[in-house]
């Protein structure tokens, strides 16, 4: 009788390893579909927030008082930067960032170019979205590869101005903002060249043809260039340009920790110009990671942003804090400068070290 007994054992704790082994295999597909559905959640959290970052970035130039005699420093030039939307309209996303641009009360507003895709088929949302802009501050637009190469390129360019927005192709004029004079110039992508069959020139003379008739202005006053590729920096750095606003590189798609933007159009892969503020040859340009997405759909650690940038004089030389609370911090007085400055002579060029940035989310 102890064979039988011996037999019915085997199988009862074959039974019961089988049992254990299908309780383990289903707690771990368990495991793994929640893992799946947070990560899910996740991501479209990551996709759908906006981030608004605030640099402050040292203004070089002519001094302006508030008053425009030349003498002393003005207050801070807040510009809200607007790049790569791909007519991205999502749920409440066009209120948010309106919300947080009159929050930002800036005085002047840049679109550095792909505000639409060159998929988009109608331009309704995105001018809607022009008028609120240029009812807020002076908006001031450049054309990116997207427009370049859109079916609907003219018809777009003929509703911004229609909603008052001011298209630079190639061109700059002089503004006073806050009491302060300041060159905005805008270049176009040089997608449109090669759109409309000509050989592409090159960044640095499209800047120069730009800045073609300003004399003496394009030497005493700050000159901001508006320039959708940020990996043409070093061809920025050989114009007059002391601050550069840029785009295209979607913040790299994808951020890894430790290991930063995994890939960029036109830098390949783990690419160096892909956000913030970088400086070549004395030459400051800060890249949005903009606020919408094209044949990559989804972004990853990466989420949309809004860049506002405060450009102050007189701060060549200091130390750089963030910007206290929402409201336009002053400038602080440049107490290196000496008695042998005068107001249009140009001040040693920003380092990396002198721009400082807060962020927060929406």
């Amino acid at each position: 009788m102890s064979a039988p007994l011996s037999v019915s054992t085997d199988r009862t704790v074959g039974g019961d390893r089988r049992s254990r082994a299908a309780r383990r295999l289903a707690v771990s597909a368990l495991a793994l579909l929640l893992a799946i559905a947070l990560l899910a959640a996740w991501l479209l959290w990551d996709n759908r927030r906006l981030d608004v970052t605030t640099y402050r970035v040292p203004l070089l130039g002519t001094a302006a008082s508030s008053a425009g005699s030349g003498i002393g420093p003005a207050g801070p030039v807040r510009i809200a930067q607007i790049s790569d939307l791909h007519a991205a309209d999502f749920g409440t996303f066009t209120d948010r960032l309106l919300a947080a641009i009159r929050e930002a009360q800036p005085d002047l507003i840049a679109l550095t170019g792909d505000m639409i895709d060159v998929r988009t088929r109608d331009l309704t949302g995105v001018l809607d979205l022009a008028s609120e802009l240029s009812s807020l501050a002076p908006t001031y637009f450049v054309l990116g590869n997207h427009e370049a190469d859109s079916p609907l390129r003219e018809e777009f360019l003929a509703g911004l101005e229609q909603a008052g927005i001011t298209v630079l192709r190639n061109e700059a004029e002089v503004v006073t903002l806050g009491g302060t004079e300041l060159i905005i110039a805008g270049i176009d992508d040089p997608r449109v060249d090669r759109a409309d069959g000509r050989t592409a020139s090159s960044a640095r003379s499209d800047a120069a043809l730009a800045l073609h008739g300003l004399g003496a202005e394009a030497d005493e006053l700050p000159i901001i260039l508006l320039a959708h590729r940020p990996e043409l920096l070093e061809d920025y750095a050989r114009t007059e340009a002391d601050v550069v606003l840029s785009g295209h590189a979607h913040g790299g798609q994808v951020r890894l920790p430790v290991i930063g933007a995994l890939f960029a159009p036109h830098q390949g892969w783990l690419p160096e110009l892909t956000n913030g503020v970088h400086t070549r040859e004395g030459t400051t340009i800060v890249i949005s990671r903009g606020l919408g997405n094209s044949i990559a759909g989804v972004r990853v650690n990466n989420p949309r942003e809004l860049v506002v940038l405060d450009l102050e004089r007189g701060l060549v030389g200091d130390s750089l804090g963030p910007p206290a609370g929402d409201a336009h911090p002053r400038a602080v007085p440049d107490s290196r400068a000496g008695a042998g400055d005068s107001p249009g002579a140009r001040l040693p060029r920003p380092g990396p070290d002198q721009c400082r940035s807060q962020r927060s989310t929406r």
